[in-house]
């Protein structure tokens, strides 16, 4: 039986990773900010940060992979970098467990703050001192059904979304199947790019939103000046030569909403 810490194991890849540790019969053990974190029984749980170093010790003894889901501060996406180098640190002065990171397609295309800490960080991994996996993958379902909730989407009679942009989002859970299946496999280095199974518009995302809610509105493309809208406006986001995934954007909308 092999023991696994998860980072961010109560964020939204986190919490599918765990599950599917549980089912594979994987010790499974988080390290979380929160003492009392909502997780399934049978899940161990270490407190701490690993941007502050916190619980690191602890956290890393004795396991066999670590699979780092913890999302990078919005605010200081660079603090992240150097956590993942402490955490390294910290694993490697107690063993040589394998080094499992989620990362994104794309960025190192893109000069977006968050993508290059990103970046940054598949570098301290690539140059650090255990052996390691990297998996990138397009955006999440999940992200971007929040994006078209924070157009207003739920609320406003004309939706006003950011023009140009296009996705291949992809389901967590498939995700989370592929960052498992790696701890059962040897270290892959940069491990072949995840892609949902359709490149959509976020137009045509918002419009099939709206037809399985039941809402009618409008949408209209505007220019709203972003970075991060930048970066899905210049397609560096796609992967159609990877397109893995099977769950698609309709299907994952009907599950979440209750239409099936």
């Amino acid at each position: 039986m092999t023991t696994v810490l998860v980072t961010g194991g109560t964020g939204t890849l986190g919490r599918e990773v765990v599950k599917r540790l549980l089912l594979k019969q994987h010790r499974t053990r988080i390290l979380s900010r929160q003492s009392t974190p909502p997780v399934p029984a049978g899940v161990e749980v270490v407190t701490g940060d690993f941007m502050e170093g916190r619980g690191l010790s602890e956290a890393v003894a004795g396991v066999d992979a670590i699979i780092h889901c913890a999302n990078l501060p919005q605010s200081e996406p660079m603090l992240g970098v150097e956590g993942t180098r402490l955490l390294l640190q910290t694993a490697h002065a107690s063993g040589s467990p394998h080094f499992i990171h989620i990362s994104i397609v794309g960025i190192d295309h893109s000069t977006y703050p968050y993508y290059a800490a990103k970046r940054a960080t598949e570098e301290v991994i690539e140059q650090g001192p255990l052996p390691w996996s990297i998996v990138r993958a397009t955006q999440f379902h999940d992200f971007v059904l929040k994006l078209i909730q924070s157009f207003g989407a739920d609320t406003l009679p004309v939706v006003h979304v950011a023009d140009d942009m296009r996705f291949q989002s992809i389901d967590v859970g498939e995700v989370a199947a592929k960052l498992v299946s790696l701890v059962e496999d040897h270290p892959a280095g940069h491990a072949p790019d995840m892609g949902g199974p359709q490149i959509l518009t976020i137009e045509e995302m918002t419009e099939a939103y709206l037809r399985v809610r039941g809402r009618e509105a409008t949408v209209q493309p505007e220019e709203l000046a972003s970075g991060m809208y930048d970066a899905f406006r210049s397609g560096i986001n796609l992967v159609p030569d990877h397109a893995v995934g099977t769950i698609t954007w309709e299907a994952y909308l009907r599950r979440v909403l209750n239409q099936d």
